[in-house]
């Protein structure tokens, strides 16, 4: 049988991330789509979400925080956006540790290997 965390918020996320669970399923739609869009990037498109959704939101009053922006607005706006979000909700690390240390088992509803059903808007398993 294995271990499996259902969360349905960040702060739930959070814990599980840092648990030691065999799979991980995301309840809610919303931070699922944000987890699907950063397991799907490129650790090179996030590092330059993150670097440029922090420039501009330290340097929002002034042009050098918007060009920073309209850059991040190029590396991706679904990426920038989804990194702004999880930064707020989850904090740096665990957006690395979710893009390189779990990948996507599924959506919707799975069948595990011991025949276990699971039903879920994201399935995360670690790599």
């Amino acid at each position: 049988m294995y271990d499996i965390a259902y969360v349905y918020t960040s702060s739930e996320l959070e814990s599980a991330l840092k648990g030691s669970y065999d799979y991980i399923v995301i309840q809610d739609s919303g931070l699922a789509s944000n987890i699907s869009i950063i397991t799907g990037a490129s650790k090179a498109a996030i590092a330059a979400a993150i670097a440029a959704a922090g420039v501009a939101a330290s340097n929002f009053w002034n042009p050098v925080g918007w060009g920073v922006g309209i850059v991040g607005s190029a590396v991706g706006s679904k990426l920038t956006i989804a990194v702004v979000v999880l930064i707020w909700a989850l904090g740096v690390t665990l957006i690395y540790a979710i893009a390189n240390d779990y990948r996507v088992k599924g959506k919707g509803r799975i069948v595990l290997p011991d025949g276990t059903e699971v039903d879920g808007e994201l399935i995360l398993e670690p790599r």
